[in-house]
């Protein structure tokens, strides 16, 4: 059976849940667009993190779609990246082992950049016709998000896979909204079901334009 892999990301800079790591462990195991979900937390962590979803990548035949996914605080709708650049720095927020590269390449000898091979566009077409607030977006950052879609694509790209690679970020979740003392009015926040239905719009679009 054909396989997707997807990534969230553990609780970090403060926040005491990420709902990627919640939408993503909801997909686990679960059958979409007749392929089978792998699901894996990453630790936020420059130093681990990819290791780990490779090994995730690596632990059965190649997959067809690999969707990594995290928290992007005051969002003001779900954000479907479309390019990830060879840059980490760490924009204020030390990963969760204290790290804090700046303005260095994720790799030394990688592109300045990869744009997602999802189809970014129709993506964001379907859920905003489901109901759901999406836009596209042109900067995944320079945090842990970007490094991980930049490795990742950089891994398939090496490996002349076909798989198709992306990155979605989720607004915070209303509980973790209500916790929050002072914020911009554009931010929103979306219950952890409709997460989940969006992984699952994204995953369906990627898979009936094969």
């Amino acid at each position: 059976m054909a396989r997707i892999v997807l990534s969230g990301f553990e609780p970090y800079g403060g926040f005491e849940e990420n709902p990627s790591a919640e939408v993503v462990m909801k997909m686990h195991g679960r059958i979409i667009g007749g392929a089978k979900v792998d699901s894996v937390i990453l630790p936020v962590s420059f130093r681990r993190s990819f290791n780990v979803l490779q090994a995730t990548i690596e632990d059965g035949e190649e997959p067809c779609i690999i969707i990594s996914t995290g928290l992007m605080p005051f969002a003001s709708a779900i954000q479907v990246e479309r390019v990830a650049i060879n840059i980490k720095d760490y924009d204020g927020v030390p990963d969760n082992e204290g790290s804090k590269p700046q303005d260095e390449p994720i790799l030394q000898d990688g592109p300045p950049a990869y744009f997602s091979t999802l189809p970014v566009r129709k993506i964001v077409q379907r859920l905003i016709e489901a109901g759901i607030p999406a836009m596209i977006s042109n900067t995944a950052g320079t945090h842990l998000c970007n490094f991980i879609m930049y490795n990742v694509l950089h891994y398939v790209t090496k490996r002349g896979w076909k798989t198709k690679v992306g990155f979605i970020h989720f607004p915070f979740l209303p509980k973790q909204l209500q916790k929050l003392t002072h914020r911009p009015p554009t931010t929103a926040s979306l219950p952890l079901d409709i997460m989940v239905r969006a992984i699952e719009v994204s995953i369906l679009t990627a898979t009936e334009l094969e």
